[in-house]
């Protein structure tokens, strides 16, 4: 190996083990064993392949990871289910937030919280009970965040109005890494 090369091992290493020590959730590269398993999603039509990808544990994860890989100089793309990628990630950073599951309905306020790595049938069944609904669209397999920003119109948005329509608030990380709402 040439000096360089060593070199440049090192300060990957180095940066790496910044970015972990930074993260509650976990880090993987090519090599590592859980790597293939945080890039894949649910449309197999595109294959990741980026640099390294965060398997967030949080928003406070998200935001880190988003000021890491502007500090280093990563493209970023961000996937919750991976229902529809929009492309294949080659290179910088993949955020997978599917670990993110977090579902909690209100009754009384008709309102549900969610997670951005939360599928439809997880709201599904945390909403009926109460006697409620989302409105989701015809597949619940579907991530909630995706389908809910990309407009939501499902089988109910005629009655009801898209699903985009009804939200009250989102709290997000911003493309600078700051969490807002």
């Amino acid at each position: 190996m040439t000096e360089p090369m060593i070199t440049q091992m090192a300060r990957a290493n180095s940066q790496r083990s910044t970015l972990e020590a930074a993260l509650h959730g976990d880090v993987f590269t090519p090599d590592d064993d859980g790597y293939r398993g945080s890039c894949a999603g649910f449309n197999l039509a595109a294959a990741h392949r980026p640099d390294v990808v965060v398997a967030a544990a949080g928003a406070v994860d998200v935001a880190t990871a988003i000021r890491y890989a502007a500090d280093a100089d990563l493209t970023v793309r961000v996937q919750a289910t991976g229902h529809g990628p929009g492309g294949p990630v080659d290179g910088g950073m993949l955020v997978n937030t599917r670990a993110l599951q977090r579902v909690s309905v209100d009754p009384e306020r008709r309102t549900a919280h969610v997670a951005a790595g939360v599928r439809w049938t997880d709201v599904i069944q945390a909403a009926a009970p109460h006697g409620l609904a989302p409105l989701n669209g015809s597949s619940v397999t579907v991530g909630v965040v995706g389908y809910t920003l990309g407009g939501g119109m499902g089988p109910m948005a005629r009655t009801f109005g898209f699903a985009a329509d009804h939200v009250r608030r989102i709290e997000m990380v911003t493309a600078t890494g700051d969490l807002v709402r």
